[in-house]
């Protein structure tokens, strides 16, 4: 092997992070075969072995490290130029990768999308729907060129971000529930019942962690019998009766407008819940350059509905 390609050099790094040749193929949208086949290319090019097994997976040898710091130097380098050349082209064009969560990616990226390919039509866009904590993870790990997210907690100091919208935590209940005749509640109410949750990384179950703390009440009390991994399958569950959740108010509007759910205010949800787009502090291509612009001036509505009465 005389030389060695960049995507080589990606799924190395890949692989350096994850600590998993499998999860490392996941990540990357390929088989492990070809993952152990770039590692085994590397390794022939450098005629040193870059990894070694251990039981909590795959560790960098001493040969492994020393080609970690020269791989991040080679592929960031690589975007710079790669952006500087694209800087200097009038017409923008290419495609924009973001990973999004559900709330921001169902709920707010589509109209901001449609806003901006108004404007610039040879732009085009790939989402990736994913968690925030993952999709942040797809943005360190430049498999996304932004993450739009309802959470940047641990990766402030990581990425820029900007405000592209807001909502509120909300309480949800079926329409023949008995809080159903309220329009107001307290958390102490909410722990009567079996209550529906969000899985670990979703960013509006760190919310909801971090709206319980600030008010001082136990996350033990919630009677969470039941995790589900997006925001329409717990709407799914409420509105057929097995629990009462927490949501976005934005999701929250639209399914009480379909007549699936009631809405209730929650005393204690005073401050309003932010949601993000992030980026690399390293310069963009241009036409991404021109989208961050765009994000920093967009508005998001977030329109009250009614709920459909009975």
């Amino acid at each position: 092997m005389e030389t060695i390609r960049f995507d080589y050099l990606k799924t190395f790094l890949t692989v350096v992070r994850t600590r998993s040749f499998s999860t490392a193929a996941k990540e990357l949208g390929t088989s492990q075969g070809t993952v152990s086949h770039h590692i085994a290319a590397l390794e022939a090019y450098f005629d040193a072995e870059l990894f070694k097994r251990t039981a909590n997976g795959v560790e960098v040898t001493e040969a492994g490290a020393t080609l970690k710091e020269t791989a991040e130097k080679i592929l960031q380098e690589t975007q710079d130029a790669k952006a500087k050349i694209s800087s200097a082209k009038e017409n923008l064009s290419g495609t924009i990768k973001i990973a999004a969560s559900t709330i921001p990616g169902e709920h707010i990226i589509p109209s901001l999308i449609a806003g901006f390919q108004k404007k610039h039509l040879g732009v085009r866009f790939k989402i990736k729907a994913q968690d925030s904590i993952a999709s942040l993870q797809s943005l360190q790990a430049k498999d996304a060129d932004f993450a739009a997210v309802g959470t940047i907690l641990g990766y402030e100091e990581k990425f820029d971000s900007i405000q592209i919208g807001e909502e509120e935590l909300v309480l949800i209940v079926p329409c023949n529930h008995e809080l159903a005749k309220q329009e107001l509640v307290k958390l102490n109410e909410i722990t009567k019942y079996p209550f529906i949750n969000r899985e670990e990384t979703s960013g509006t179950r760190k919310e909801i962690e971090r709206f319980f703390e600030n008010n001082k009440f136990p996350l033990e009390e919630l009677k969470a019998g039941l995790e589900l991994g997006s925001t329409e399958s717990v709407i799914t569950a409420v509105s057929e009766g097995r629990g009462i959740s927490i949501i976005s108010s934005i999701a929250a509007n639209k399914s009480q407008a379909a007549g699936l759910v009631k809405i209730l205010k929650i005393e204690e949800a005073k401050s309003p819940r932010k949601l993000y787009m992030a980026r690399p502090k390293t310069p963009l291509l241009k036409t991404s350059e021109v989208f961050w612009e765009f994000c920093k001036k967009y508005k998001f509505k977030n329109e009250a509905i009614t709920c459909v009465a009975d």
